[in-house]
C-alpha cells in the first residue's frame, strides 16, 4: 500500500532501535522494523481521517 506521505524507517545500530520519519520529521522510535511500520501506518491513517473530518465540516 502506498501512502501520500513519505515514510522512512532507519535502524540505529547504537541504540538497536528503529527511527521513524514522516515527511523527513522524526516522529519516534520502535523496537522492531515491523512495529515501526505498523506505527507509521496508523499515524498516516489518523492524519488522513483528520483531514476527512475537516473537509466534511
Amino acid at each position: 500500500m502506498q501512502t501520500p506521505y513519505d515514510r522512512e524507517i532507519v535502524y540505529d545500530p547504537e541504540t538497536h532501535d528503529f527511527a521513524m520519519f514522516l515527511e523527513e520529521d522524526l516522529v519516534g522510535f520502535a523496537r522492531t522494523y515491523q512495529e515501526a511500520e505498523i506505527t507509521l501506518n496508523e499515524l498516516v491513517l489518523e492524519i488522513l481521517r483528520g483531514q476527512q473530518l475537516q473537509e466534511a465540516a
